[in-house]
Order: C-alpha cells, then structure tokens, then sequence
C-alpha cells in the first residue's frame, strides 16, 4: 500500500513538472505552490491589488538579493503597469535591468530558475514567464586559504560561489582561449559545475573525455568536489593514491591550466579539481615559483627525502631493531638495548601502538575549535610521550622515531597524498615486522609496480619517470629557472608544446652566446 502510494504521488509530481502556463494567473501559481509545498521562502508577490492582480513575482527569499528584486524588477513592473485598465504590457516589451533574463513557458523550467535565485514574473493572459536573474544572499568572502598557506605569493583563495571561483581564474588568465563549459549534475541538487582549459594547449579529447564522464553522473545531489573525483577517476582498482589533484587557490589551478590540464569547478565547495594528475603535481608546492630556483630545488629535495621518510622510517626502524641489530653501531646498540629494558611489548607492537596514538592526536586536533584544537594535539603528544616513556611502554628511540615521521608527513604538500602515505606507513610496518628488510623492500617493490599502473585520464601517475620524458625532469626533483622550461608536459599538453619560444627568451640566448 505505502510503495503503491509513493509511485502514484510521484507521477502525479512528474505531470506537474511537464505542465505548461496557460495564462491563468491564479492557477499557474497554484501548481507552482503544489509542487513546492507551501514552503515558507517561497514568497509571491503582487503588483497592484492581490485579489485582481494581472501579474505577480515569485521568488525564494532565502536565495535572492533583495536590493535587486526591488530596483529592477518590482521597479521596473510598477512603471509598466496600468492601475486604471488591471493590465500590465506584454512581457516581451518591458525591458528589465538584471544582468541575465530568460523567458519561460514550462513548470520544470521555472522551477529550475527559481532554485538557482531567479526571480519568475509571471502576467495573466499570457502564457509565457520571464525568469530574472536576482540572485545573492549570504556568501563568505574570498579570503586566504587556511590550508594551502605560502610566505610568499598570492592569498586569494576560492569560496563556495562557481561564479566568483571562475572570476578568480580569469583575472589570472586574460585569453579569450580560455573556455568555460557548465552542466548541472544531481537530480535534486542540479549543482552546477564548470569544465575549464586553454584551447590549443589543452588536448580536445581529453576534455571531451571529461565531459563525457561528467554529463554520465547520475546521482541524487552533489555536495562536493569529492564526490565527482570518486566517480569520474580511471577505474585503477583500489589504491590508496589520489589521481585526481585538488586545490583552493586561483593561482595554482591558472598554472596547470597554462600546462594543459582542465580544472573543474563546482558551485557549493572551494575545492577545485584539476585533471590529469601526475605525482609530481602532488609534490609541488604553490610557492616553488614564487621563491628563487636554487632555493626552490632545496625546498623540493627536501620535502621529497621527508615523504620517503614519512612512509619507510617506522618499518625501517622495526626491522632493524627486530632482525638485524648486526647492521647497527655497538655503541648506539647498547644505548638502544638500554633505553628498552624493562619495556614489555616487542618493537612492532610499540612503534603501532604510538603511530595510532599520535593519529588520535591529529584527528582530535582537527575537530576540536581552532583556539585549543593545536595546544591538546602538541601538549597531548608530549604528556602522553613522556608518560609512556616513564611507565616503561615504548623506548625513547620509538618516541624519537614516530615524532621524526610525523613531521616528515606534515611537509608533503598535498594533504590527499600525506593521507596516503600514513595508510602506506602501517603497511610496511606489518612487512618489516614478519620479514625484516626483506619485507620493507618487497613493501616498496609493491609501492613502485602499482604506482607504474595507474593513470589519470589515461596518463601515465609516473610521467616523466615512467614513460621517461628528460625535457620535463627540469620541474621533477628540482626547479629549473624559468628560461630553461620552454616546454610545457608532454603527456599533458596539447598542440601548443611551447611554453617560452627561443626568440623571445633575451636571457636563454645571451648564455647560448656565452
């Protein structure tokens, strides 16, 4: 009875939504109420008096900007309408003032409009509606992001606004080569998203190819950029590594557009995707360009030595205390040997037994407020360290090495990548904890073979180690001044290879003459 019940109802709403206007004023509102049903925000409202009305407005209140609804709109109908005859002119001839007007003669259609901040007029005897761009409300400003901080550069950050995030995106790139495809994806939600690249440096089947995968959603609602990077990344199997690269800042999505790269923005959410991904574009930070070339490669040697560190210290410490004490210096032996007496659990036991405490620690420090989230994460950290020195549970080595990995983790620039390699840490453990260094070795053999698999929208996750690509290492492991990067990716770019032509580069020649 109740499923029966649930079907009827819901063909009886998918006639209303295919119902046309047939120009009686009162009975187009009614259905529209219908459909809405009799929701508070849904405010009409009447141009003359509300018993013989000719023409009304319709609007979600808690979606528009009332400053427009007044000025252009109820402004503009009070002008053009007849107090004397109850008549207002045809719709087509008054010429409203919002920036973007639509005429509609459909239910579906205005509801659509209506959801998005439009304002819908509706005049009796007529059987078309013009639907006004009214929207606004409250939205946060841009600000600096809170999670992709720099010394150096730009602090703009996107927000939750699409319109605002593409406005960010084109002051950075003033081309009319830059294009902008948007669709709505989410069958209650119809959340608007919007496909960016560069014509002629991004590759045209590549961003067909992210069309295709996009306008393919079929969901209820999208609330995030998440759930469009889980559905639309190459089916890889499981694997622990993003392949889809997510960013807040303007600048850093404008310079992989300028790579050939397409980014993906959507309305409700600051994260923007950018596709495809490489390991490098994990590894890079947004201030690598904004400092000088040689500091800039220390930087990133550096943060590549802590990554490997993040993911092998733990098990590499495990195995050698565990197997192979022969490899360790006497004199740091005894003092290891001396430091663990009287601790009851062997080392892989204490080295898990800290990681998932310090991860305990992180993650209440991410949910806790601001003010007192970073003072319990550090004081619980050394209180329950020092503890658990004294009560004879884990060695100060064990200490010293779990705090060394988690600052390594902190300095990979990507925190989808630092997720990845506290997942991988635990991993090795285990390996290293039943094989020694054999394990951790065949640990790191699996990592590499796995990583040679995957693919972002059919690029190789390795590129440029894997197909080797020598022109592209110049922004790999170190950062090559900007006269020596003349080319863009080769596996990611599109006809236009050329990021600096020789001619134009004065600085490159000089030295070609020296």
């Amino acid at each position: 009875m109740f499923s029966r019940k649930s079907r009827l109802t819901k063909k009886q709403k998918n006639k209303k939504e295919d119902y046309q206007f047939t120009g009686n004023l009162y009975e187009d509102i009614r259905v529209v109420k219908d459909l809405f049903g009799n929701t508070s925000d849904l405010t009409i409202r009447y141009i003359g008096s509300d018993e013989d009305s000719s023409i009304a407005v319709l609007y979600l209140d808690s979606l528009v900007a009332r400053e427009s609804i007044e000025e252009y709109v109820i402004g503009e109908l009070n002008d053009n309408y007849n107090q004397e005859q109850n008549e207002a002119k045809n719709i087509k001839e008054i010429n409203f003032s919002t920036i973007k007007k639509e005429v509609t003669s459909s239910i579906k259609e205005s509801i659509t409009y209506l959801l998005q901040g439009y304002s819908l007029v509706l005049i009796d005897k007529q059987t078309k509606g013009i639907a006004l761009d009214t929207a606004g409300g409250e939205r946060r400003q841009v600000s600096e992001s809170n999670v992709e901080t720099v010394v150096r550069g730009p602090r703009e950050s996107f927000n939750e606004s699409l319109k605002t995030n593409i406005g960010l995106v084109r002051r950075r790139l003033h081309t009319h080569k830059l294009k902008v495809h948007e669709i709505k994806i989410g069958e209650l939600s119809q959340t608007p998203v919007a496909i960016l690249g560069i014509e002629d440096v991004v590759k045209p089947e590549m961003f067909e190819e992210v069309k295709q995968r996009l306008e393919k959603i079929e969901i209820d609602g999208i609330l995030d950029s998440l759930y469009l990077e889980e559905i639309i990344e190459d089916p890889n199997g499981y694997t622990p590594f993003p392949t889809i690269f997510n960013s807040e800042r303007p600048d850093r999505i404008a310079a992989g557009l300028l790579e050939g790269r397409i980014a993906i923005l959507s309305e409700g959410t600051p994260g923007t995707l950018l596709v495809p991904a490489t390991i490098g574009l994990f590894m890079t930070s947004n201030e690598d360009y904004y400092q000088r070339y040689d500091f800039a490669s220390f930087l990133k040697m550096l943060r590549g030595f802590a990554f490997f560190l993040s993911i092998v210290l733990p098990g590499f410490y495990v195995a050698l205390l565990t197997y192979h004490q022969e490899m360790i210096p006497t004199p740091l032996l005894i003092a290891l040997t001396g430091q663990r007496e009287g601790v009851p659990f062997a080392i892989a036991v204490e080295v898990l037994f800290m990681e998932i405490t310090f991860e305990i620690l992180r993650e209440a420090g991410l949910r806790l407020p601001k003010t007192i989230g970073a003072a319990v994460s550090i004081v619980g950290g050394l209180v329950l360290g020092q503890a658990a020195v004294e009560a004879g549970l884990v060695g100060q080595a064990t200490v010293i090495t779990v705090s060394l990995t988690a600052i390594s983790s902190f300095t990979t620039p990507s925190y989808n990548l630092a997720i990845s390699a506290r997942l991988l840490r635990f991993a090795l453990i285990a390996l290293s904890a039943v094989l020694g260094a054999f394990g951790l070795i065949f640990g790191l053999i699996l990592i590499y073979i796995h990583l040679t698999t995957l693919r972002s929208f059919g690029v190789p996750y390795l590129t440029p180690i894997v197909p080797f690509h020598k022109d592209n290492w110049g922004d790999l492991f170190i950062r090559m001044p900007w006269w020596a990067m003349r080319e863009r990716p080769n596996e990611v770019a599109g006809e236009n290879q050329d990021r600096m032509s020789d001619a134009d580069n004065n600085h490159l020649n000089r030295r070609q003459k020296k």
